[in-house]
């Protein structure tokens, strides 16, 4: 079998939750399937190919094609032309047997072809809200309600987010297939006090402090977390604990987010990649009390670095979590705060790191590879 793979989300180098999600999923298969060829499609005006995974170039081809990227979404909404797979097929001189998109673009193919299409969440339908207006433009050319129509099989990075794809969109349940995340790259606790020393002085970290890792957006409850972080320091006048927000701002947005020019509240930025697992090891508890997230990736992450977590005990956190997270009503700030209070005890934070490192052996990439390629292959088995 030929299966595409649409790496189009890839061509902007970013460093995210969907790039990540893509890169790992994309070298798991390749290691684990042997039996199938793929190819990778993308369309840029740029070579792209830095972006994308290694593979072995006798099993994975890459199509690039050079359309203007505005155009070309538009004739895929409104005329659903042209094919994909013809673009393929006039570049490779072969057809494919399904396209695999692992994040929602527009992506017509022919009847002959099966297409199966990952959701990672349906923030966009419930908080249309906390998007700028280019981003709601964006969700109208997608069209989701017409590409869940199109696909053969839908994959759902949770049970969350496939109940939120049966609830929005009224999918049969049988189309929608969870399979669950796994932490990106090989995040592990840091123990190297040079290595700790060089990142804390690099994002300015004070020694002790509560950490939110995630883009600083309206939907991620920032408000929260720092009304909390003031409850707990009233409650500890003499303690040093501060609270670090590292993540990417959106700056259109994040002006509607409550703050306050608090000395122990910290907004230290982008953290790179290479610097993820340090800043997760230095920091006392990772606080991440989203409303609504389809996986909730930091989750794992913090796990994996031997972090333990406060999240949320709605969407798909609780899931994720399991019992290896302190779970809080996201909108109780009291309970939050009375969260980071409890892993100021060594022997509840000694224990939710046990827990956690446990728990994220859950989640492996090979796991979710196999799962994916079941999908891809069921779909073309029709």
């Amino acid at each position: 079998m030929l299966i595409g793979i649409d790496v189009r989300p890839l061509m902007h180098g970013r460093v995210s939750g969907v790039e990540n999600y893509i890169r790992s999923l994309m070298e798991a298969l390749f290691d684990v399937d042997d039996e199938h060829s793929y190819v990778l499609f993308y369309n840029s005006h740029h070579d792209c190919s830095q972006f994308l995974p290694s593979f072995d170039g006798r099993r994975v081809k890459v199509v690039r094609t050079k359309y203007p990227n505005k155009l070309l979404h538009l004739m895929w909404r409104f005329l659903k032309w042209p094919k994909i797979d013809w673009l393929i097929e006039k570049k490779l001189k072969r057809k494919i047997d399904v396209l695999f998109v692992p994040d929602p673009r527009p992506s017509p193919v022919s009847n002959s072809v099966r297409k199966v299409m990952t959701f990672h969440d349906f923030s966009f339908e419930r908080y249309p809200q906390h998007f700028s207006w280019r981003s709601r433009l964006w969700f109208k050319i997608l069209n989701p309600s017409h590409e869940i129509a199109s696909s053969d099989a839908i994959i759902a990075v949770s049970e969350f987010t496939r109940d939120e794809a049966i609830d929005l969109y009224q999918v049969d349940e049988k189309k929608v297939v969870v399979v669950p995340e796994a932490v990106p790259g090989v995040l592990k606790p840091v123990f190297d006090e040079a290595r700790l020393q060089e990142v804390k002085e690099k994002y300015h970290l004070p020694d002790r402090f509560f950490l939110t890792f995630s883009t600083l957006e309206p939907r991620k409850n920032l408000e929260s977390v720092m009304k909390a972080f003031s409850v707990f320091q009233k409650k500890h006048p003499l303690e040093t604990y501060r609270l670090v927000l590292a993540g990417r701002q959106d700056s259109k947005m994040f002006g509607k987010v409550f703050f306050e020019d608090h000395p122990d509240i910290q907004v230290s930025g982008f953290v790179d990649e290479e610097d993820k697992a340090v800043v997760y090891s230095l920091a006392r508890g990772l606080v991440f009390v989203s409303t609504y997230e389809g996986f909730g990736l930091p989750v794992l992450e913090a796990m994996a670095c031997g972090t333990p977590v406060i999240a949320s005990s709605v969407a798909s956190m609780p899931e994720v979590a399991g019992e290896a997270a302190l779970l809080v009503d996201p909108y109780d700030v009291e309970a939050i705060a009375d969260a980071m209070e409890r892993l100021t005890m060594d022997d509840i934070h000694n224990g939710y790191i046990e827990k956690g490192l446990e728990r994220v052996k859950s989640f492996s990439w090979k796991k979710a590879a196999r799962s994916t390629l079941k999908v891809l292959t069921s779909s073309l088995k029709k």
